[in-house]
C-alpha cells in the first residue's frame, strides 16, 4: 500500500501515475477532494486502485484519521511519499516568520 500525500495536484499527481503503472494500491491525499477526485478517475480508468482521503497535513487529526483509514481499509502502510507542503505566495522580503515555521523541513 502507497499513501501520497499532495496527490492532487503537480509532482504528487505525477506521482500517483507513476506508482499506478507499475500496479501499485494507492490511498491518495490531499486538501482538495474535487481534485483528488480527478485523479482518482484517471487512475481508475487505468485500472488501478486508488482510494482517497482528504487530508491537511498541517491538521494533525486529519494525518490521523488519514492513517486510521488506510489501516482499516488495508492494514498497512509500504511506502509513504511525503509530497505535500505549504507555501505563501508572497515575495521572500514579505514572507512573514509565521508563514516560514509553517514550511515542513
Amino acid at each position: 500500500m502507497t499513501v501520497i500525500t499532495g496527490a492532487g495536484i503537480g509532482i504528487g499527481r505525477g506521482i500517483a501515475a507513476a506508482f499506478a503503472s507499475e500496479g501499485a494500491k494507492l490511498v491518495l491525499a490531499g486538501r482538495n477532494r474535487q481534485r483528488l477526485d480527478a485523479v482518482v478517475d484517471e487512475l481508475e480508468s487505468q485500472g488501478a486502485a486508488v482510494l482517497s482521503v482528504p487530508t491537511d497535513v498541517g491538521h494533525e487529526r486529519d494525518v490521523l484519521a488519514l492513517f486510521e483509514t488506510t489501516m482499516k481499509e488495508f492494514g498497512r502502510v509500504d511506502i509513504l511519499v511525503n509530497n505535500a507542503g505549504l507555501v505563501d505566495q508572497a515575495p521572500l522580503e514579505q514572507t512573514s516568520l509565521e508563514s516560514w515555521q509553517k514550511i515542513p523541513i
